[in-house]
């Protein structure tokens, strides 16, 4: 992978933390939580970041882009897997503003990281999901 491949990749798990800290920051700010209310120029550094990245992603020849979303998917897979661990005895159900901010962290960040795999995985070619799918297991089945 180049280092421009790498460099993406590196900048799309920032993106991500960004955007999971600012959810965080303002829920927990409606709940009166104990997050640091989101500075003004959060919103602005993950514009920046989202247009950093599409530079990026505009530069790679097709194969880097394909190894690069197929990677990135294979990472959130990977953070999936480990979801029963980081969540266990979590809830939906659990109020706000009595969640600790490590279980807030971890709840919006499931969210995020199942909502960013399916936007990777409806995105594939059929022949990255083929090599995609063949190193994480099966495909996922749809809903009958």
């Amino acid at each position: 992978m180049t280092a421009t491949a790498l460099q993406l990749l590196q900048l799309l798990q920032q993106l991500s933390q960004a955007r999971i800290r600012f959810s965080c920051s303002q829920l927990s700010g409606l709940a009166g939580g104990r997050w640091k209310p989101s500075e003004p120029q959060v919103p602005a550094g993950i514009s920046a970041r989202e247009a950093r990245a599409l530079g990026l992603f505009a530069v790679l020849q097709d194969k880097e882009r394909s190894e690069v979303m197929r990677a990135r998917a294979q990472f959130l897979q990977l953070l999936l897997e480990s979801a029963p661990q980081r969540l266990q005895g979590w809830s939906d159900q659990d109020p706000l503003d009595r969640m600790p901010p490590s279980r807030l962290f971890e709840w919006i960040s499931h969210d995020f990281e199942r909502l960013e795999l399916a936007q990777i995985e409806a995105q594939m070619s059929a022949g990255d999901a083929g090599r995609y799918f063949g190193r994480v297991g099966p495909a996922p089945s749809s809903p009958v």
